[in-house]
């Protein structure tokens, strides 16, 4: 669609100055969209595997706490897991002018803890649970880069498409409706010149 402006050689080079200036804006804009792919690519893959490591030893706590459930009570088995501290220090990631929190444990307490009165498997799963505290965390972090940087891939692929199927060729064919009405406006002059020239000639 054509832009609403005077067709003047003013409107015809300040277009071209935007043309030039919405192309580099293009091309930066594709290159940032590439780089935020790779690296949303590159999570998800460090997130997968993650997951996964994850997956098999909360699987192994899961059945360790089944098995105590099965031959406990919720009152004894509430009183056979020990109380804790868990103290959280919340820091920022940068990625792509994106901010990330991230988690460190700062403390990690665990009250005292009767290893006579309590079964193997209740010993077992709590280990196991305080092995992948930090994994759980960097999940977390993970799944909020995630969809942080998803979110920027839609707003950037939005705007690169903006400028590609809508800004670029409204300019472009400005420009070129330009160029033809002064190349037609310049060949009126002409012809009205020649015309004065024979009225001149011809008294």
């Amino acid at each position: 669609m054509r832009l609403n402006v005077n067709p003047n050689r003013m409107e015809l080079l300040r277009l071209r100055k935007r043309l030039v200036l919405a192309e580099r804006g293009h091309k930066l804009l594709k290159d940032k969209l590439e780089e935020i792919m790779r690296r949303f690519l590159e999570i998800m893959r460090e997130l997968t595997q993650l997951q996964e490591g994850v997956s098999e030893k909360l699987n192994k706590v899961f059945l360790s706490f089944a098995l105590v459930r099965g031959r406990n009570s919720l009152e004894d088995l509430e009183k056979l897991i020990p109380e804790g501290e868990l103290l959280l220090e919340a820091k920022e990631e940068r990625v792509f002018n994106l901010s990330i929190p991230k988690f460190e444990i700062n403390k990690l307490e665990v009250s005292d803890y009767d290893l006579l009165n309590t079964e193997s498997e209740l010993d077992i799963g709590l280990k196991k649970m305080g092995e992948i505290q930090e994994d759980l965390m960097e999940i977390a972090r993970l799944w909020k880069a995630v969809e942080l940087l998803a979110r920027e891939i839609e707003v950037t692929r939005r705007r690169v498409n903006a400028l590609e199927h809508i800004l670029l060729p409204n300019i472009k064919e400005t420009i070129k409706y330009i160029s033809s009405r002064l190349e037609e406006m310049e060949r009126s002059y002409q012809v009205q010149l020649m015309r004065i020239k024979e009225i001149v000639r011809d008294h």
